[in-house]
């Protein structure tokens, strides 16, 4: 089937970040001020970007939800855990309220699709979207809000994940249509001045700057900054997200259309490379480290993110269908027809 040409801009895009992602984690193997602040960079656009994609085809359905939202969390929140004390020697209980590391995507988008019928139940989406916002905000303030549950995250990237359906839904379709009027010569200055700046600060305040900012996991308190910071961190992943909607292709881009349908392996499978590499190889901290971290995620995002192991680990990524009143058609409604 031919891929549409909204269809592969966004394939295009989920190429790109699944990469960053892959590639930020392996900057946390290399030392150095370099690495740190290109890893920092990253951190502060690529998962706000990818919960805007997520958001962007993301429907309430209850037999979507169980079986490539809670299945797959389940089988790998268990398999992760093993691996930790079985080849890291770790400590880590069996359990399943805090995900293990990278899982915490996943037990997001469990809450995030939970949550979509109040969405989409508020009339007016800028409404909506500011409620987000201010659950966002005021998440910070609560110091028992973190990891457990993945709800720091899950509050604090809300309102990304909350626009980018809004957005693919129409809902703020006049927003939409007047961004689209602005020209490129006029919105890119303000997006990419923006961008610039934030860059510049985070190499010349490098020495104070902390990667727990970017993570969007603890409350200010937790994580030594403020309300301020956050609002400048929501502010950036935004202006991010529009520049890369506005200069990303709408035609399909060789290897990274295809990469991009084919995210989830490579999310869900690099991690064991990625923690054995912690322990058998730490990267130099120099510019060799952080080109050979970006080669390697180059061949771990070509190796997971291609149709052959995602038909291969199929079994771990998506559970049969089920037959069951619960899970069936004339279960729980959709609150959108697919895309």
């Amino acid at each position: 089937m031919a891929i549409s040409q909204r269809d592969a801009r966004f394939d295009n895009l989920k190429g790109i970040l699944i990469f960053l992602v892959v590639f930020g984690h392996l900057l946390e193997l290399v030392g150095g001020p370099a690495a740190a602040w290109l890893y920092r960079l990253i951190y502060s656009f690529h998962m706000p970007a990818f919960v805007f994609c997520s958001g962007w085809f993301a429907r309430f359905d209850a037999e979507r939800f169980f079986r490539r939202l809670l299945y797959p969390y389940l089988v790998y929140q268990t398999l992760y855990l093993l691996f930790d004390r079985l080849v890291l020697h770790g400590k880590a209980p069996l359990q399943y309220t805090t995900p293990y590391w990278l899982l915490w995507y996943l037990f997001s988008m469990m809450l995030w699709t939970l949550l979509l019928p109040l969405i989409d139940g508020v009339k007016n989406s800028r409404a909506a979207l500011s409620g987000c916002l201010a659950a966002a905000m005021a998440a910070g303030f609560d110091p028992t809000i973190g990891y457990g549950m993945s709800l720091s995250r899950t509050l604090v990237l809300l309102p990304f994940f909350a626009a980018g359906h809004l957005a693919a839904g129409g809902e703020l379709k006049s927003l939409h249509n007047r961004l689209a009027q602005i020209s490129n010569f006029r919105l890119f200055p303000v997006l990419g001045g923006w961008i610039l700046i934030s860059g510049v600060m985070l190499w010349l305040r490098r020495a104070a700057v902390r990667s727990v900012w970017f993570y969007a996991s603890c409350s200010y308190k937790g994580a030594h900054y403020d309300l301020e910071l956050r609002v400048i961190l929501l502010a950036t992943g935004a202006a991010w997200i529009l520049l890369l909607l506005r200069i990303v292709p709408k035609h399909p881009l060789p290897f990274l259309a295809s990469l991009g349908q084919h995210t989830l392996p490579v999310f869900l499978l690099h991690g064991f490379f990625v923690r054995s590499m912690g322990v058998l190889h730490p990267g130099p901290g120099s510019a060799e480290g952080i080109v050979l971290a970006a080669c390697t995620a180059l061949f771990l995002c070509a190796a997971l993110g291609n149709r052959f192991t995602a038909a291969l680990f199929a079994p771990t990524l998506c559970a049969p269908r089920l037959n069951l009143l619960f899970l069936s058609q004339k279960g729980l409604p959709s609150s959108r027809p697919a895309r």
